[in-house]
């Protein structure tokens, strides 16, 4: 809840067509065919397994003699490519995993759509037939929305650089729960290494609280009021090492009819914990070296009283950019409180300190 971002604009979306038509004409097909493919697909996939895979989920969906448990493998598809209708969660709109469909063709979709994400969506023909490549959509959405840390937590870098590996993809519905969403751009993120993984989001279904309800989950293209962070001393630091009881960082939605989606945000990627782990080894015990370094390094020079020490702090503050500095809403919350919240007396031994 950082900042509100634009989706991925890339043709790469296309290749959704191909499960979209298949999905669709299915039931009604009397043979496995062309037909169930947009008229592109030889030209973007020609020499690859990519319609056998297919054919395996045709022949087991044929297979299935319930009509109730067809429709479900239909539905399933239907509503989970419903990303962010099931993130609102929409009135009478289920969320169907593969595990509630029938055993006998849950293989051959997990492997069919784990086909179209690992390989399909790179191979040469479709990237040539589309122009477009997953490298160059990242970029463009690192460039359109400006970001330079990673836009869910800000607290790691977010480049997409030549010679590393590219930023991750995330799969907003995990793809091993929800495989038929596997190459569906409105549930693809470009996502930080550290929000991707545990203990953070990891592969856990975010449609779903600690109790298995279903709840209205943050989606990372809401567009949101953001959040306001705060932090305050209890006790001004002094010789004694800080303890938790100390301070106080507090979080919360700009927008307090948005209290459900911080919620959500802030349980799918351990938010609140992480950011006051930051504050214990990255701000309390490193921010007078940091200040030290900038006043120097920037010619600013020491403040000589307490009236210019806070007007140097908001220098400093300035620098500290949402979109390109690793932790700058921590940083920017704690310079606040120096500026405006800090005794005379704590403020002056800083100015004294500062000057030796």
């Amino acid at each position: 809840m950082l900042v509100n971002l634009q989706p991925l604009n890339t043709q790469l979306r296309r290749i959704q067509e191909i499960p979209t038509i298949f999905f669709q004409n299915i039931e009604t097909a009397n043979a496995f065919s062309d037909a169930l493919f947009p008229d592109w697909t030889d030209a973007a996939f020609e020499g690859t397994t990519l319609k056998t895979k297919f054919k395996t989920i045709y022949d087991k969906y044929k297979l299935i003699a319930d009509p109730f448990e067809r429709a479900k493998v239909i539905n399933a598809f239907t509503n989970n490519n419903q990303i962010a209708n099931l993130c609102n969660n929409q009135a009478g709109l289920d969320c169907i995993p593969l595990v509630d469909l029938d055993i006998n063709i849950r293989t051959e979709i997990d492997s069919t759509f784990v086909y179209l994400y690992n390989t399909a969506i790179n191979h040469h023909g479709f990237t040539d037939f589309i122009a477009d490549n997953l490298r160059d959509a990242i970029d463009r959405f690192v460039a359109t929305n400006a970001m330079q840390v990673c836009p869910i937590c800000g607290l790691e870098g977010y480049m997409n650089l030549e010679g590393q590996a590219r930023i991750a993809l995330d799969h907003w519905l995990c793809k091993d729960l929800f495989p038929v969403t596997a190459v569906n751009f409105d549930n693809l993120f470009p996502l930080g290494e550290k929000c991707n993984g545990r203990p953070a989001k990891g592969d856990r279904n975010i449609l779903i609280d600690q109790q298995g309800n279903r709840i209205v989950a943050f989606y990372p293209f809401l567009n949101h009021q953001s959040i306001a962070t705060t932090f305050t001393y209890n006790n001004e630091p002094s010789i004694e090492p800080l303890v938790d009881a100390d301070w106080v960082l507090a979080i919360t939605p700009v927008n307090a009819a948005e209290q459900y989606l911080f919620d959500s945000w802030n349980s799918i990627f351990n938010i609140v914990i992480r950011y006051k782990d930051y504050f214990r080894k990255y701000i309390h015990s490193m921010w007078e070296n940091n200040y030290k370094r900038f006043i120097e390094d920037s010619g600013i020079g020491h403040a000589n009283n307490v009236a210019e020490l806070k007007i140097k702090f908001g220098t400093w503050k300035a620098t500290f950019q949402i979109n390109s500095s690793i932790g700058a809403i921590l940083h920017r919350a704690f310079i606040g409180n120096m500026i405006h919240n800090s005794s005379e007396a704590y403020l002056f031994s800083l100015c004294e300190n500062f000057k030796r």
